[in-house]
């Protein structure tokens, strides 16, 4: 079984109530969204594997919402799971309310990630998984030209060539987001949700975005939803 795990905070510091704002033709917005494709998921799925939901929340228009699908399972979430600070607890929470051999943790703030990604995410990971590498998450490749005030010049050995091509150099993996899975002894052997060599898994262009702030917001009302 793989247990989807979903967080979803009451409230937001830098767009109010960012998870339930309405967006277009959905009055909860992201949270509206993330359920429609996780519905299809269930759909293309056609019982290949066992899925289960688990939505985490401390937010009662959230709680509602999803009540009224009897395929999610609501955790309600203590002050000191909701935190700013909460992370680690809620690493922790997840193998002792998840009833997978593997966890999949995933957000609505990522609604360009559809069913068909997840079944893809997923189908990667189960093909390329091995006793090392326990886990994997949903990627951004970067072949670019990337330096550190700190320890300078990342992306290339200057001493070997100054300035390769950039279709030479090694590619670098940012962490977008949409998707994370682990074994579940991963989480509790590790007390984290990836494993000290996880497989990145590239995403498609735009699949990986993730609204952090206004502006992402607003480049969202250009792109076209997708379930």
């Amino acid at each position: 079984m793989i247990s989807f795990f979903i967080p979803i905070r009451k409230g937001s510091k830098r767009i109010k109530n960012k998870n339930i704002k309405p967006f277009r033709k959905f009055k909860l917005g992201l949270l509206e969204i993330k359920i429609k494709q996780l519905k299809k998921l269930i759909k293309i799925n056609k019982k290949k594997y066992d899925f289960e939901f688990i939505v985490t929340t401390n937010c009662k228009i959230v709680e509602s919402y999803c009540k009224k699908f009897n395929w999610i399972k609501i955790h309600k979430r203590s002050a000191g799971l909701s935190s700013d600070h909460s992370l680690q607890k809620l690493i922790d929470l997840a193998p002792k309310i998840c009833a997978g051999k593997y966890i999949l943790w995933t957000h609505v703030t990522s609604p360009m990630f559809t069913a068909l990604n997840y079944k893809d995410f997923i189908e990667n990971f189960l093909k390329r998984k091995s006793p090392k590498k326990t886990s994997a998450f949903s990627a951004d490749k970067v072949q670019k030209f990337i330096y550190s005030n700190v320890n300078g010049w990342l992306s290339h050995n200057t001493n070997i060539i100054k300035w390769p091509r950039t279709q030479d150099l090694e590619p670098l993996y940012t962490l977008n987001s949409a998707a994370i899975i682990a074994h579940k002894k991963t989480y509790i052997k590790e007390k984290n949700r990836i494993c000290k060599n996880p497989i990145p898994i590239v995403t498609k262009r735009n699949n990986g975005f993730d609204i952090d702030d206004k502006e992402d917001f607003t480049e969202l009302r250009n792109k076209k939803i997708f379930f």
